[in-house]
């Protein structure tokens, strides 16, 4: 089962193609890429608000705060500016991209450099004390996922496999093994045993085309998100 939004109309996969596909986007100039998906969820005045100022800044002739990147109306010193702080003080080496909202959660995107834009999160949070939020955040060379989303109420899976046939995220480690079934023989479905097997493949693997990724999802909590 691939990762989706429960309790809301959005799907990663059907939206917006995945990280996967995102990485299509890459900005050029920026190593050691970040990518988070975000949702906020609360009071739905609060919700329209945030929205309407994401929307409005990158639907702008001009950004508001001239800058370098690509996408130059959705970087976020943009909207770090427009909740009235100051984008030298709160990391926003990136940009924002894929804002939707519904109902009961807004949802978006972003791009940065190095690492996530927590301190961002933080900033919105003050902005618009009734949101929470939750996130998923995936570094191109980090060896895990974080999230904040305890119960799995947005981002419920636990598994990440990036290979070349497919990049897919699982709830189950049965699902995982179930993916990776046509390709390599796991003797008893535990973590060890699913990595021996990946072990013993990628020693008898020549070609260079073939290869497979596993990463898990690590919960934290707010109290440990950096700036």
């Amino acid at each position: 089962m691939t990762g989706a939004l429960k309790q809301s109309s959005f799907n990663i996969t059907q939206d917006i193609g995945g990280f996967g596909m995102y990485r299509l986007y890459l900005h050029k100039n920026m190593s050691n890429l970040v990518f988070m998906s975000v949702c906020f969820k609360g009071d739905q005045r609060q919700l329209k608000s945030l929205y309407g100022k994401m929307k409005r800044l990158q639907e702008r002739k001009e950004p508001l705060v001239k800058n370098d990147y690509y996408h130059s109306k959705q970087w976020l010193g943009n909207l770090v500016k427009r909740l009235g702080a100051n984008y030298n003080s709160v990391y926003c080496r990136g940009t924002w991209d894929c804002l939707k909202m519904n109902e009961k959660t807004l949802y978006f995107i972003t791009e940065t450099a190095s690492q996530p834009p927590f301190r961002l999160l933080k900033l919105i949070a003050s902005v618009y004390p009734s949101l929470s939020f939750y996130f998923e955040a995936e570094g191109v060379d980090w060896d895990c996922l974080l999230t904040n989303d305890v119960e799995g109420i947005f981002f419920p899976y636990h598994y990440l496999v990036d290979s070349d046939m497919g990049y897919e995220y699982f709830i189950e480690l049965e699902e995982v093994c179930q993916f990776l079934s046509p390709r390599i023989t796991i003797v008893g479905q535990s973590e060890d045993n699913l990595y021996e097997a990946i072990d013993e493949w990628e020693e008898n693997n020549n070609d260079l085309n073939k290869y497979i990724i596993i990463k898990k999802v690590e919960v934290i909590n707010n109290d440990e998100l950096w700036d």
